[in-house]
């Protein structure tokens, strides 16, 4: 029985908790790569943003800004091995290089950084702009205590609606930025907003603005204690999402991006049998491609192979005129059959005689590449296997007539030299 082999492979257990472990491991290393990114940018923190506006200090500040970029674009390469890897990678010594690169930069960066803060401490541009910041946070902190304050306070000066609305969508702003929300948080916090600017543009005498806005400010703050008590859990759900991702191209969605919890734990349901399902083939594709180069069958590569593009399907050369075309499905169903390959798709009379040979001889290689792969935790198990048959000859064509034209040039410049040769001895 040796026409096209249809079968379907799985996992043995065994490996597939091998597979999952190492696939934790990497996981968890690539948080921590993201974590120690995030931590480098940060480094500054907000003094960074005045630093570079004190001409004094603009200098030694972006030296330092630089050396973060270096360091971060170093840390996502090594992110993208860790992305990239499979359960051979060295997960220690990935962690190893993580330490190394994060405790090389501190130790280039720890100059500068004392530096910045005694430079900073010393100019007066910085200081005056450092003064600037306090006064605007504390004018705000007063417009807060406005806002949350029903009753007049003694020697207050007259209704500022501009001041309290400024305030409170500055708390708006802060509260959609500085929080991970969900979609119906952050439409009901939008709503608030639009509410907010529709009473502002209502002729209303200052004093009955200013009630409503600081009542509209009160309900703003229940409602964002709510979401507050709301999201404790759902960070770490959605932060388990994130990872999960780590490793797929997918695109991450948003915490907005969702409704409901519900909605979330499903997500991140699908997305680990995705991780599950990608691992799985992967590993079998792996596994093919070593069974059959142990058995001197190399890949066979060509831009021309355009009815074999599709993902998952690959051609192992078994000489110059025949392949094995396997095809992996999503589902795992692993397909082999032998195929012509050359410089066309037509099969001749002696092509297709040889083809029907090439099947029947397949026929004593097919159970022993079963056996191998299930030594290597992949099981086949027989879904169609059909008898050899002419009716299954195919041809593909993986090289151009240019190919055959630079072939022929080739050998007829190398008999040019040959003929040149006999004539200089005679």
């Amino acid at each position: 029985m040796s026409g096209p082999k249809v079968d379907v492979a799985s996992i043995r257990e065994q490996e597939r908790r091998q597979l999952e472990a190492a696939r934790q491991g990497r996981k968890n290393l690539a948080d921590k790569i993201k974590k120690q990114i995030a931590q480098i940018k940060d480094s500054l923190g907000g003094d960074g943003d005045l630093m570079m506006q004190d001409e004094s200090l603009r200098p030694k500040c972006e030296t330092v800004i630089k050396k973060q970029e270096e360091c971060c674009k170093e840390l996502e390469k090594l992110l993208k091995t860790v992305q990239m890897g499979n359960e051979m990678l060295d997960v220690e010594g990935m962690t190893t290089k993580l330490q190394q690169i994060v405790s090389q930069y501190y130790n280039n960066v720890k100059g500068d950084h004392e530096v910045l803060i005694q430079s900073s401490k010393s100019s007066e541009k910085f200081q005056e702009l450092e003064k600037n910041r306090r006064l605007m946070e504390q004018m705000k902190r007063q417009k807060i205590v406005q806002l949350i304050t029903v009753e007049d306070i003694p020697g207050q000066p007259q209704v500022d609606v501009q001041g309290l609305t400024e305030a409170f969508r500055s708390e708006i702003e802060n509260f959609m930025t500085s929080k991970l929300l969900l979609g119906r948080h952050k439409k009901a916090v939008l709503m608030v907003d639009q509410d907010l600017q529709e009473l502002v543009k209502q002729d209303l005498p200052p004093q009955r603005k200013e009630m409503r806005i600081k009542r509209m400010f009160a309900d703003f703050q229940n409602m964002t204690d709510h979401i507050r008590e709301d999201m404790k859990e759902l960070e770490v759900i959605y932060e388990e999402y994130v990872q999960e991702c780590f490793d797929l191209s997918v695109q991450v969605r948003e915490m907005n991006d969702f409704n409901s919890r519900e909605e979330l734990e499903q997500t991140i349901r699908e997305t680990k049998e995705l991780a599950g399902a990608n691992m799985s083939k992967e590993y079998i594709r792996r596994q093919i491609d070593e069974v059959m180069a142990n058995h001197g069958y190399d890949v066979v590569r060509s831009d021309l192979l355009s009815e074999t593009n599709e993902s998952g399907q690959i051609l192992y050369g078994v000489d110059q005129d025949t392949a094995i075309d396997v095809f992996v499905s999503d589902e795992n169903q692993v397909t082999m059959r032998v195929v012509g390959i050359g410089f066309d798709s037509n099969i001749s009379a002696a092509e297709d005689e040889r083809l029907f040979q090439q099947q029947c001889a397949f026929c004593s290689l097919h159970p022993q590449i079963t056996k191998e792969l299930e030594m290597r935790g992949v099981v086949l198990h027989t879904k169609k296997h059909m008898a050899p048959d002419k009716k299954f000859n195919k041809k593909l064509q993986t090289r151009s007539k240019t190919d055959q034209q630079t072939t022929s040039r080739a050998k007829k410049n190398l008999k040019q030299t040959e003929l040149k040769t006999l004539h200089k001895e005679s």
